[in-house]
């Protein structure tokens, strides 16, 4: 896939120095960077659907003029315009740039880059679909509305800029590139203002996502569901909390399989039990925006969520942030679960944090031998709530985010067996690239590269994976778990791959 060019390290340190502390500030011109108009005939922005449109990706063409035609669109400026990406039927090399992550694209208002600050994303209003600039950072910012689709299919659709924003090449010096800005000649402050308070004409902005109605008939229905007991801390979808400070995202266990169906959610999920009910907990937060969010996707895939109120986490470990040399080349390794949450448990009670620790310790120790920055998650048998993890990668301003798990499915299912890697709207490039090394260096099957909406790939700023390192419950993958020069393997290919990415 053609992905556009990542800038060089010096400028990304450069520009988030400068953009340090935006939000109490006024802005500064950006000096790295400048920017091109693109004819708006040449460029689109589509929102492309994932699992036929569960959610769906921000993807950005560029027409190279006088080439082969890249799309062909169909509908009224006034609905939804359903578009038809030709390039994917053809090698569109020379003949059309397509983005589709973070890499290829970024938010620029008023001359100022905001890439770090602002995450572009998809999400669904009602019967529309919206993209907006939500903030990384600063969480009491308000998201920014960029543009909507003006409908809802699960079609590819073009999404219909808002007025005042337009499509531009970076230029360095006066050359692209190869990076989208989707950009505003508004001051921040401008932008921000109307988007907490709309005046006439305004687009206003986009609320926090609506839960699912109840009156509302999901595609399948789910089992019965057993009422959790009343709880202390106060059950809260619909209602007000009770007490405490941090919400709790569970969903009561009706059968043998409940956890795995939450962990093709969220992989991070695991068993407990709240006041004398067993659970599977997905995550504890302090933001009640984060727990609905993660609770809109349960319901989304027919899961009976529920968000508690709840105290402060006793016994998870927050990640302390190192000093990090200036210039640095930054990783964030990621293992899984830890301390109470055991992951997976598979065939002869192997359990997933081990392996997933083991991992990650030795492609720590190959990515500092190769002259990188690592920081971890997690180092020892510790619980990392999800928040902190995606929140440490942030702070660190990572270059590259590697969350590492082990696979399960059903014991009656020991022939399921093989490597999987996922990436949200970033990291597509670096997921390929993790995934091409561990298949060339191992004898893992290959259930391929994909996408999935994991909490802490949502939820980093940086190019982000999670990599499934093989079925715990398979009986292949289960044997190499136990062979320590097999997990080594695993994890020298792993950081193999993320040199490639690198250049290194």
């Amino acid at each position: 896939m053609a992905l556009l060019s990542r800038p060089l390290k010096t400028l990304v340190t450069t520009a988030a120095v400068v953009l340090a502390g935006l939000t109490a500030a006024p802005l500064a011109r950006a000096q790295q960077f400048d920017q091109q108009p693109i004819d708006p005939s040449l460029a689109i922005a589509i929102a492309s659907p994932v699992r036929n449109g569960a959610f769906y990706n921000l993807m950005i063409l560029q027409q190279i003029p006088n080439q082969r035609q890249c799309w062909q669109e169909q509908g009224q400026e006034q609905g939804p315009v359903v578009v038809d990406p030709l390039l994917l039927d053809f090698d569109f090399t020379g003949a059309c740039d397509r983005s589709t992550d973070g890499n290829g694209y970024s938010v620029r208002i008023n001359g100022q880059d905001l890439g770090v600050q602002y995450r572009l994303e998809i999400s669904p209003r009602q019967n529309d679909l919206v993209l907006f600039a939500r903030p990384t950072r600063d969480r009491s910012a308000p998201p920014i509305e960029i543009g909507r689709t003006q409908g809802r299919t699960n079609d590819f659709l073009k999404i219909q800029l808002n007025p005042g924003w337009q499509m531009a090449r970076r230029t360095y010096n006066g050359q692209p590139v190869g990076h989208i800005y989707l950009t505003h000649d508004a001051p921040l402050e401008v932008r921000l203002a109307a988007g907490v308070a709309p005046a006439q004409g305004q687009t206003s902005p986009l609320p926090p996502p609506p839960r699912p109605s109840t009156s509302t008939p999901p595609t399948s229905t789910p089992a019965p569901t057993p009422a959790l007991p009343p709880l202390p801390s106060g059950a809260i979808p619909g209602g007000a909390t009770a007490s405490g400070n941090h919400f709790r995202v569970v969903v009561p266990i009706t059968s043998g399989d409940t956890l795995q169906q939450v962990r093709n959610v969220e992989p991070e999920a695991f068993r407990t039990t709240v006041d004398g009910q067993t659970v599977v907990q997905v995550g504890l937060f302090r933001d009640r925006q984060r727990a609905d969010e993660v609770y809109n996707a349960l319901v989304a895939a027919n899961l009976p969520a529920k968000v508690l109120s709840a105290s402060a986490p006793a016994v998870a470990s927050t990640p302390v942030l190192p000093s990090i040399p200036q210039g640095a080349t930054v990783v964030v390794i990621d293992p899984g679960h830890g301390g109470r949450d055991p992951g997976a448990v598979g065939i002869g009670g192997l359990q997933e944090k081990q392996i997933n620790t083991t991992i990650s310790n030795r492609v720590q120790q190959q990515l500092q031998a190769a002259g990188i920055t690592v920081l971890m998650t997690r180092s020892t048998d510790v619980f990392v709530d999800l928040d902190a993890r995606a929140q440490y990668a942030n702070q660190a301003g990572a270059d590259l985010f590697v969350s590492i798990h082990a696979n399960a499915i059903s014991m009656d299912r020991p022939e399921v067996n093989g490597l999987e890697t996922y990436y949200y709207s970033s990291g597509e490039r670096l997921a390929r690239s993790i995934h091409a090394s561990v298949l060339q260096n191992t004898d893992l099957g290959d259930r391929g590269v994909r996408t999935a909406r994991f909490y802490v790939l949502r939820y980093t700023s940086m190019p982000s994976v999670l990599v499934e390192t093989g079925f715990v419950t398979g009986a292949t993958d289960a044997a190499r778990f136990r062979n320590p020069n097999a997990v080594n393997q695993i994890a020298d290919s792993i950081a193999r791959g993320i040199l490639n990415y690198l250049g290194r």
